[in-house]
């Protein structure tokens, strides 16, 4: 093979593997124990005694419901009614950019130490008795159907591995695959910032 060829080779599997979060950039996101504390801890502000309002209430018996069902049988408007409550409360919530391998749901060995911590996070007293979403989301490199169905199975993976490696009670985690609808940079839909997984409290006032 020419040298041309050759570079032309790396150049295009440079491109292929970055795409696919298997290299990239390291973002400033909440990674260790302490940060990802603070980051989920909610801000009380509603009185012991106050009754949940109504939207309150509809939350968490969406919430509820979501707690009995599989991942792959959210539905598109039960992921948007998430996304808007906890886009319109500002939720507590964090990023974490964990690593798959090509193609995957396998959660790549350099992810493992970034989970270790999460799961410390989720386990301390400082958060017992909230429930939290496990959110998938690509960038839009790909089909959308690809991209959800993607999304889907890496945000379960997470939850999976939190459950069997952590022994975390699986009823206080959500997964939800939200695939390229959620983009964090819409005007740079292919950027990778826009692949990540995002961790949201979800626990009702």
């Amino acid at each position: 093979m020419t040298s041309g060829r050759i570079l032309k080779s790396l150049a295009v599997l440079s491109v292929a593997t970055f795409a696919f979060g298997a290299v990239g950039f390291e973002y400033a996101y909440a990674q260790d124990k302490d940060d990802l504390i603070k980051s989920l801890s909610r801000v009380k502000t509603r009185s012991v005694t106050a009754a949940p309002s109504k939207d309150q209430k509809q939350f968490q018996g969406l919430v509820d419901t979501l707690r009995k069902v599989s991942t792959r049988q959210i539905t598109v408007e039960q992921r948007k009614q998430v996304a808007d409550y906890v886009k319109e409360k500002d939720l507590p919530a964090v990023d974490m950019e964990i690593y798959f391998d090509f193609n995957s749901a396998r959660i790549n060995q350099r992810s493992l130490p970034k989970l270790e911590e999460l799961a410390a996070a989720l386990s301390d007293q400082k958060l017992d008795g909230e429930t939290f979403m496990i959110a998938g989301h690509t960038d839009a490199v790909g089909s959308d159907g690809y991209n959800q169905t993607l999304s889907e199975r890496r945000a379960e993976s997470v939850r999976q591995y939190l459950v069997g490696e952590h022994n975390l009670n699986i009823s206080k985690l959500i997964a939800i695959g939200y695939g390229e609808e959620q983009l964090k940079l819409p005007d740079t839909p292919n950027a990778g910032e826009n692949r990540r997984v995002q961790i949201v409290n979800m626990q009702v006032e």
